[in-house]
């Protein structure tokens, strides 16, 4: 039997959690804070697509994965990123959705600390600048694809009290109303983890010359990572 992730909030406090966060300094720096009212849908124009709902999640899970995966390879080391591409391709071993959620959410946790180490020395801007063309284009890229993620999950989140309003009223979609919850806390987690480390983006932005993705539809930039997470 499938056993579903538990919320650790409920959909109301999860939204106004989120948006708590994206209203704090650092994700303003960040360039994401205002986003309520840009990721919204307009009254009833959202469609009860869970499938769309959870390949969406997914492909934003994924993007944010890689995105730490490179900014701790730029930022830290090689080895470092091949220890967190490492434990994401053990944590997808297990046959437990749950499990596997739990194992990514903490794996991306220590790739946030490792990030947020590494952008608290001193020298992390000439770091950055002795970094070849190629290292700078792949690390602006990185940053691009983070931030964009986190906007991703943003809008995910805005519409899932819909799309589960929308679910709860139909039965032939009860069966999928677990696996959407358990999206909803993941893109939580993926944002209450990000936030920790939003703060570097601005200095990246502006060191390797990229500018910040304006919405959830920027295109994401093509980064090179070996063995996709």
């Amino acid at each position: 039997m499938h056993r579903h992730f538990p919320l650790r909030l409920s959909l109301a406090s999860t939204l106004l959690a989120t948006s708590a966060l994206l209203c704090t300094p650092a994700a303003q720096a960040f360039g994401i804070g205002d986003l309520v009212n840009v990721a919204k849908p307009a009254a009833g124009s959202a469609s009860v697509d869970p499938d769309g709902f959870l390949k969406a999640a997914a492909n934003a899970e994924k993007l944010m994965s890689n995105s730490l995966k490179l900014l701790v390879g730029s930022l830290s080391s090689k080895e470092e990123a091949a220890k967190f591409d490492a434990k994401m391709q053990a944590a997808e071993k297990s046959t437990d959705p749950a499990e596997v959620n739990a194992q990514k959410l903490e794996i991306q946790k220590e790739a946030a600390a490792t990030i947020a180490a590494e952008s608290g020395k001193a020298d992390i801007k000439n770091r950055i600048n002795k970094l070849d063309s190629a290292q700078r284009k792949q690390l602006g890229a990185a940053a691009f694809n983070f931030s964009l993620a986190l906007l991703q999950d943003k809008a995910l989140i805005d519409q899932s009290k819909g799309l589960i309003s929308g679910m709860s009223a139909n039965p032939a979609l009860l069966g999928k109303l677990g696996n959407v919850k358990d999206a909803v806390s993941s893109l939580t987690n993926q944002i209450e983890t990000g936030s920790k480390v939003g703060g570097l983006m601005p200095e990246i932005f502006s060191t390797v010359g990229v500018k910040a993705p304006a919405s959830k539809d920027d295109k994401p930039k093509e980064m090179t990572v070996s063995n996709d997470v």
